[in-house]
């Protein structure tokens, strides 16, 4: 955050002071110019009534908290309209204490809002919580419904959210708490800001479980330093007020209160953090002023919006929901087309002797939070473009008219006016970008700042009809549809066209190409790294990834005609089938003419996706199978009346780091759902069953290792009672680029955000494959399988991380990227191996599939899968990890010591 000094309102800058060269202070300098006084951003306002309420209380000994804390809580929930308010010493502690009340579990997922001040996230952890930072909408500077679905995605199941009320507007409390799936129970309210402001009617404070209000010395309530809890619930309120005295039983003042006693016990942990006297009565004379001063703040914020009205390029941030602001801060956005960055900006307006402040710092710009909380899949890209915007401008009551239009006059002089970025860049290209989506807006936004790269967008063209009504997206105005390329072209100048849809269709980019072409431009297509990985583009990519480059190997193509036969006209079951590899499976599948094929999956999202994906439409819903692969009644249901000819089983929990923190969990599906499907396979007749499994199965020391290598044995037993004519198999991959969630696809976000790339040692490796290949190696075994095979593909040298995320930020021309050592989790291995101590291998028909032969004499399964299925029932962790001991010697029997929930700081779903 750029602070700028806080100012008393009867300072003055009078005298300036002799530099120690003898020169003149450049302040002076600048004052002497001037002649004009300071106008700072904050003023603190404390009123003579207030310092009568502190001395009396300094003169009646009550140097703690005592009476004038009891009528402080008393008047300010009335003052907000709840039933109790409990005082302590700062809103971080009221945060920290309303999440401690909430009683979750250690570790526990809480929704954050990534533009926040970091004592909200500091506040999570310190209740001993995991802050899951939550993107904002760059035009309200907070969260929206969709951004918190996404977070609440990302971590599976949050236990709580912090709603903040950004600058003092109102947030839609209500319908964010909606979209994370959490009653108003488990939300708590960051209302620093928020101290006047109502959500329609209802004053914030009585709206959730919890709301926490800030007395630092720039907010609305002015004392210095407090903070203040409020709540309807009587059994919070008296928690908080026990907790904010290290959990004693009786308030510690209270003993010296007639009939009161030095009893207590301490039952649960709290802390020091409870108001003093002297804080409470100056709160109580400030707390009669406030209508008086938020009257004040509108009118200046309502000067402030008929000026900068005027100003292009400024653009004050809009309301998230209806009701009265409490304006705490003016908070503006300075876009590109003000012409002046903002932190060029702060700095000749400082010079002007106008201060102004940046709210705040993105929590994963941070080093510290950023190693400790959970970032979703794709970044946070809202935050990252609103941040550089942000700009606080002076606000407090005892701004005058005056002082008002010089702030606006500054920011219009200073603005750039007519210069424009094509002025800046005389030799950028005209550039039209195909694709109003996210893609198009990174895109836009990174050519706009890099002009290194000689193209400045002016537009965009979508099919989708919302954003044409949008009118401007990333600050660009959206032109029209694909099918007006030629006639944008032309009439707007165009010298380049960039296609940043990564799914287009070919036809549909060869006829936005040949279109652009006729016109006179040259066309660039930027594909997703995913799409490049599958192929499904071709031509001049603006940045060409060699993918036999970064695996140290060229990529095989394993697939032979032969494979075709194993599904053409057969009925085909994919289990897993919206996840990445069981999705690919699909598309490669159906263009083999299966008789039937049927989608399994417990994720009717995902499922409903795959289905627009691979016809058009999703009215095929004969082939669309919800099931879960641990309900064993409904798997039999499904394999007696689909009656599956083959098999690929894709589903599984691959996600290594958690499946560390719930290995019950992982035994469930991992193992129970596959001997559930092995079963059902089996009395149905299946002819081919093919388990995906992974690299971590040899040898393992992880429970997502253990629980697929019990997975690869239950595939073999059941081989052994097999009915005549069926083939059960596994296939092991190494780590698979462009999966969902896969290291190129978190590196592309992480660099293009400028965030370090994690990497959790200097010396890991790991063995890589591409999509195409893993999907080959499936169909092949499918093909090649007699019975009980453990397909391997030889995948030549393992891959050194360091090195493949240099050569990949390379290709993307970023030749110095910083790299962030996280140290190995529990459950990783510094390097892996394809097959295990007791494993041989031996070559097969296929010259690059291998095939792994046990030659230990492992433990019998149906000894202890009962112990193993009985404590995974249990959500007993440690007797599930004891029996795995048992079951697969070398796998620990006991939780890694140095288990945290910063393990889950890196978003890979693998151990990379």
């Amino acid at each position: 955050m750029t602070v700028h000094r806080l100012r008393p309102r009867q300072e003055r800058n009078d005298h300036a002071q002799p530099a120690l060269n003898g020169a003149t202070p450049v302040d002076a300098r600048v004052a002497h110019r001037r002649e004009e006084p300071a106008v700072p951003f904050a003023a603190p306002r404390i009123t003579a009534e207030a310092r009568r309420a502190a001395q009396r209380v300094l003169m009646s000994g009550w140097l703690t908290m005592g009476p004038e804390t009891e009528l402080f809580e008393r008047e300010f929930a009335a003052h907000v309209r709840a039933a109790h308010a409990v005082a302590v010493s700062s809103c971080t502690a009221a945060l920290e204490l309303a999440l401690r009340a909430l009683r979750l579990p250690p570790g526990a997922d809480v929704l954050v809002p990534a533009i926040t001040f970091c004592g909200a996230a500091q506040a999570v952890l310190h209740a001993g919580l995991r802050p899951v930072l939550v993107d904002v909408d760059p035009r309200t500077a907070m969260p929206t419904p969709t951004t918190v679905a996404h977070a609440a995605r990302a971590c599976g199941c949050p236990h709580a959210m912090m709603v903040l009320h950004y600058a003092g507007a109102p947030a839609p409390v209500a319908e964010l708490a909606e979209a994370a799936r959490l009653p108003l129970t488990h939300v708590v309210e960051d209302a620093a800001h928020a101290l006047g402001a109502t959500l329609g009617d209802r004053p914030v404070g009585a709206l959730s479980r919890a709301t926490c209000f800030s007395f630092y010395a720039t907010k609305n309530l002015p004392i210095g330093e407090g903070g203040m809890v409020t709540t309807d619930d009587p059994d919070l309120a008296e928690w908080i007020r026990r907790a904010r005295l290290h959990g004693m039983s009786t308030d510690a003042w209270r003993r010296h209160l007639p009939g009161g006693s030095w009893h207590y016990t301490v039952e649960e942990a709290g802390l020091k953090a409870n108001m003093t006297d002297v804080q409470a009565a100056i709160g109580r004379a400030q707390l009669r002023h406030l209508g008086t001063w938020q009257e004040r703040r509108h009118a200046v914020a309502d000067r402030y919006d008929a000026a900068l009205r005027a100003v292009p390029g400024i653009e004050p941030l809009r309301s998230a929901a209806p009701g009265r602001h409490a304006r705490h801060l003016y908070v503006v956005r300075i876009l590109e087309r003000y012409g002046t960055a903002r932190d060029e900006l702060v700095e000749r307006l400082a010079a002007d002797g106008i201060g102004t402040s940046v709210h705040f710092v993105p929590l994963h710009h941070l080093p510290h939070l950023r190693s400790r909380a959970l970032v979703p899949p794709g970044g946070l890209p809202g935050a990252d473009e609103l941040f550089p915007q942000l700009l606080s401008l002076p606000l407090h009551p005892g701004l005058g008219e005056q002082a008002v239009d010089r702030v606006c006059a500054g920011l219009a002089r200073l603005g750039g006016g007519q210069r424009t970025a094509a002025a800046l860049r005389p030799t950028a290209l005209r550039t039209l970008v195909i694709g109003a989506g996210e893609a198009g807006r990174a895109l836009a936004r990174d050519l706009s700042r890099t002009p290194e790269f000689g193209l400045e967008p002016v537009g965009f063209l979508d099919d989708d009809p919302a954003k044409q009504l949008g009118g401007a997206v990333a600050e660009l105005p959206v032109l029209g549809e694909l099918a007006a390329t030629r006639t944008t072209v032309l009439d707007q100048g165009i010298e380049a066209v960039v296609v940043a849809i990564p799914g287009l269709a070919p036809d549909h980019f060869r006829r936005v190409a040949r279109a652009a072409e006729a016109a006179g431009a040259s066309v660039r297509y930027l594909p997703s790294f995913i799409a490049a990985l599958r192929r499904d583009v071709v031509g001049s990519d603006m940045r060409e990834l060699d993918v036999s480059e970064l695996i140290g190997r060229a990529e095989m193509h394993i697939v032979s005609p032969d494979a075709r036969a194993v599904v053409a006209g057969r009925r085909v079951l994919v289990t897993g089938a919206g996840g990445s590899i069981g999705s690919e499976l699909c598309h490669q599948v159906r263009a083999f003419g299966p008789g039937r094929l049927f989608l399994l999956d417990h994720d009717e999202s995902n499922l409903h996706s795959l289905q627009l994906e691979l016809y058009g439409d999703a009215l095929c819903s004969d082939d669309i199978v919800i099931s879960d692969i641990r309900d064993r009644p409904r798997i039999d249901q499904v394999f007696r009346e689909l009656r599956p000819d083959v098999v690929f089983h894709a589903a599984a929990h691959k996600h290594l780091p958690l499946l560390e923190l719930h290995p019950c969990e992982g035994v469930k599906s991992n193992v129970r759902g596959t001997e559930n499907l092995l079963q059902a396979a089996s009395r149905a007749g299946t002819e081919r069953f093919v388990l995906i499994s992974t690299d971590k199965a040899a040898d393992p020391v992880s429970v997502l290792g253990a629980t697929k290598h019990l997975a690869e044995l239950l595939v073999r037993q059941a081989q052994d009672g097999a009915p005549p004519g069926s083939v059960f198999t596994a296939v092991r991959f190494g780590n698979v680029l462009g999966s969902r969630g896969s290291l190129l696809s978190v590196l592309a976000q992480q660099i293009s955000s400028g965030s370090p790339v994690t990497v959790t040692h200097p010396d890991v490796t790991r063995f890589f494959m591409t999509v195409e290949e893993a999907v080959g190696l499936v169909l092949e075994a499918a093909r090649m399988a007699e019975g009980g095979e453990v397909f391997v593909l030889d995948m030549s040298s393992p891959v050194r991380i360091v090195d493949l995320v240099r050569k990949f930020a390379h290709s993307v021309h970023v030749p110095d990227v910083d790299i962030r050592f996280t140290g190995l989790r529990p459950g990783e291995k510094l390097n892996e191996t394809l097959f295990a101590a007791h494993e041989q291998h031996e070559r097969t028909a296929h010259p690059r599939i291998l095939s792994a032969l046990s030659t230990a004499d492992e433990t019998p399964l149906p000894e202890l899968l009962p112990d193993l299925y009985t404590a995974a029932d249990r959500n007993d962790s440690a007797e599930v990890r004891r029996v795995l001991a048992k079951l697969l010697p070398g796998f620990p029997a006991h939780e890694p010591a140095q288990r945290a929930h910063t393990a889950l700081a890196d978003p890979y779903p693998d151990d990379f």
